[in-house]
């Protein structure tokens, strides 16, 4: 019995779970953020904020739940996300500034300013486990590395430099190969077009 325990686990420890809607290689549109954002199930306001931190930063699902307030500074026209060293062999970026403006960073403010203050040095300010972080996310948006996916495309696909895309996400250049050519084949596909 405890053999086939460890099998099972050997097999799923691994892989990121698609098994709902298989996995999406289109990425998401600021409508399509917007809309789920609308209609989508969110049993909290600060769930709301988790997603759109995740929409806007790019960050693992792992490293935003492991944001303290400390990391953050609101200014007057920007968030201020100072991340860290990334997880998975990454480096430690720059702090990613989201602006104010845009829609739901408000959320992210609440959520921030809302972090409950104790007798400890760091205050959470998503405080959940990582399937809970998983489960609000898949609610509306299919799974967290969605955003993330979606995120890097875009900045591509919006003309900015790997270099650029690096110091954003601290991904290393072999993994950023992988969504430059997502953007490549999505620009491909369009130039077939010739009116």
């Amino acid at each position: 019995m405890q053999q086939n325990n460890l099998a099972v686990y050997e097999h799923w420890k691994g892989e990121t779970r698609y098994r709902k809607n298989g996995k999406i290689m289109t990425p998401l549109t600021d409508e399509g953020f917007l809309e789920g954002m609308e209609a989508g199930k969110f049993v909290r306001e600060d769930h709301k904020a988790f997603v759109a931190l995740l929409y806007y930063s790019a960050v693992r699902k792992s490293e935003a739940l492991r944001a303290t307030r400390e990391q953050f500074q609101i200014t007057k026209k920007d968030l201020v996300f100072s991340v860290g060293k990334r997880l998975k062999h990454g480096i430690e970026t720059p702090p990613l500034k989201i602006p104010l403006a845009a829609p739901y960073v408000d959320t992210i403010v609440s959520a921030i300013e809302n972090t409950k203050q104790g007798k400890v040095d760091f205050h959470y300010v998503f405080p959940y486990s990582k399937k809970t972080g998983y489960n609000i996310v898949a609610r509306c948006f299919s799974y967290p590395h969605f955003f993330r996916l979606s995120r890097i495309t875009n900045f591509f696909l919006e003309g900015w430099t790997i270099a650029q895309v690096h110091s954003w996400t601290g991904l290393t250049l072999k993994a950023l190969d992988y969504y430059i050519g997502l953007v490549d084949i999505d620009k491909m596909g369009k130039s077939l077009y010739k009116p």
